[in-house]
């Protein structure tokens, strides 16, 4: 898709502004189709200061804000699933959020989905002609918004012994089948860390059940090294759905962010981080 610059419209303000440096005293006397019902001279005289009233209002439709705003109007298709600030979808326990998700993580899952990796056919349909240099910008427009919590339906409450059974294998692992704890990969609050390894917090439990259900049936894979196929192969039955229904009572605090790149060393090499430019988060 061809990137969303300058001005999309002319807007009552600036066609004032252009009134006054063409020399008309009302805008009405101004057509709104590139002419203008003036003395040809005036106009003559007053061209340079009119391509300088444009350059200028140019540069201001390039502020981050006016770019926030086009990436808005052109996700309008993911934002039917996924909320218009990447909130998710209250109530939905398939369409989780985006916002504030590590760019890397974002850039390589819509690769994923492209790249037969992911097989959710919405999602395979709508990148299935999306270059990297889109899919980086989607990703990086997605993880500069904050994270809000969406609502979604209350896990079903746990007997206590499973819920600590679940917080165990989150927090230590079990060494004796290699399994790292969750929080190994995806820290301490289950936030993620740039630039490659996603929130856990706050998503749905049927959605953590159906992903580490792909994972268990070869029906969604990462980049090589599969990290987390090896970790959920080392998961006995049963533990998918204790864990998916402990960590989604772990909700993160508004605003919540991914740890800085290097804040602690992951304890296994997942191709889906090495991939990713450290500094960056994201390639290209």
């Amino acid at each position: 898709m061809p990137e969303v610059k300058g001005p999309r419209r002319m807007g009552v303000p600036f066609r004032f502004a252009m009134a006054h440096v063409m020399g008309f005293t009302s805008v009405r006397n101004m057509r709104f189709d590139g002419r203008f019902q003036s003395d040809h001279e005036t106009q003559a005289m007053k061209l340079p200061a009119l391509l300088l009233a444009l350059m200028a209002s140019a540069a201001m439709a390039d502020t981050p804000a006016d770019e926030a705003q086009a990436m808005g109007e052109r996700l309008a298709a993911c934002a039917a699933c996924h909320g218009p600030q990447g909130e998710g979808m209250p109530g939905s326990a398939y369409y989780p959020h985006l916002a504030g998700k590590p760019a890397g993580y974002l850039f390589t899952q819509l690769q994923g989905f492209r790249d037969g990796r992911r097989h959710y056919p919405q999602m395979v349909y709508l990148m299935r002609n999306w270059d990297d240099a889109w899919l980086a910008q989607i990703a990086r427009h997605y993880a500069s918004l904050p994270f809000v919590e969406t609502r979604h339906a209350t896990p079903p409450a746990q007997h206590i012994r499973d819920r600590d059974h679940a917080q165990a294998l989150v927090e230590h692992g079990d060494a004796s089948r290699d399994l790292p704890a969750c929080a190994s990969c995806h820290g301490p609050a289950l936030n993620g860390i740039e630039p490659g390894v996603p929130a856990l917090a706050g998503l749905p439990v049927d959605y953590l059940v159906a992903q580490l259900g792909g994972w268990m049936t070869g029906a969604r894979h990462s980049i090589a090294p599969d990290c987390m196929s090896a970790v959920v192969h080392a998961l006995q039955p049963g533990e998918i759905r204790l864990l998916a229904g402990y960590i989604a009572t772990q909700v993160p605090a508004a605003g919540s962010r991914p740890a800085p790149a290097g804040t602690w060393e992951l304890p296994r090499a997942c191709g889906g981080t090495q991939a990713l430019d450290s500094a960056h988060g994201v390639e290209p």
